[in-house]
């Protein structure tokens, strides 16, 4: 839902701009082994900007095969443990959510920050995916995200991340992706939305395992600059005003 907004805030929005985005990539992997688990050293945030959430708006379904875990853990703050290697049919994913776009399987979630309580948006300084799979078959990340600004009902896309790492069979596979701006300023400002898009292309077996997303960002504050032109707009306001009255 978006939020009615004054013109200065707008101007605000209009000042930023897509940034110089990178991302970068990590992989770890478990001993395998029948009856084991595997959690792997990601540290998790559980204090992100979406943490808790329930996406606004999402495509497909996420639990529907597999004997996932669904949407709710892509907010929950935690990574798990990676169970057994194996594809029996009983085997359980209960850490992941599924994404991908193959038949039955989650295409996009979109989740609305808390503009209430913060009207000038969000600053967006960097957002990590994790992932991963009990083997190799469907640890692959590849995904797009957007985000809008305040004011606008356009989504800006970010560079798509595509990660396959290189596991041996039958060893469990975990897999993080951090995206930043490689200037180390901030992603964008003025964010009101954020979406994920995990169908375009699809990855290897139809679908990926993914277990944590973390848009990490602080309210937005207006810049210096845009200070000084919303206070020289307010008084040139103000003494239109006054001479209207004379």
């Amino acid at each position: 839902m978006k939020f009615p907004i004054s013109s200065a805030i707008l101007l605000l929005s209009a000042l930023s701009a897509p940034a110089a985005v990178v991302f970068s990539t990590n992989n770890e992997v478990g001993a395998g082994g029948v009856g084991s688990t595997f959690t792997p050293s990601y540290s998790v945030s559980s204090t992100d900007l979406i943490n808790g959430m329930t996406p606004s708006a999402s495509g497909g379904n996420f639990a529907a095969t597999e004997i996932s875990g669904g949407l709710p853990v892509l907010t929950d703050g935690t990574y798990g443990a990676i169970t057994e290697p194996g594809g029996a049919a009983d085997r359980t994913h209960l850490i992941f959510g599924l994404g991908g776009g193959a038949a039955d399987t989650g295409t996009f979630v979109t989740y609305s920050l808390n503009i209430a309580a913060n009207p000038l948006g969000f600053n967006i300084s960097s957002i990590a995916v994790y992932g991963g799979w009990n083997d190799n078959g469907r640890d692959q990340q590849l995904y797009t995200v957007a985000y809008s600004m305040l004011g606008s009902s356009a989504f800006i896309d970010l560079p798509t991340v595509n990660f396959n790492p290189a596991v041996d069979a039958n060893l469990q596979s975990a897999t993080r992706t951090v995206l930043t701006n490689d200037s180390g300023d901030f992603i964008a400002t003025g964010v009101d939305e954020i979406r994920f898009t995990f169908n375009s292309p699809a990855p290897e077996n139809g679908y990926t395992g993914y277990t944590e997303l973390d848009v990490i960002g602080s309210p937005s504050v207006p810049e210096p600059a845009s200070l000084t032109f919303l206070a020289a707009t307010g008084l040139l306001l103000a003494g239109k005003r006054r001479r209207s009255r004379r």
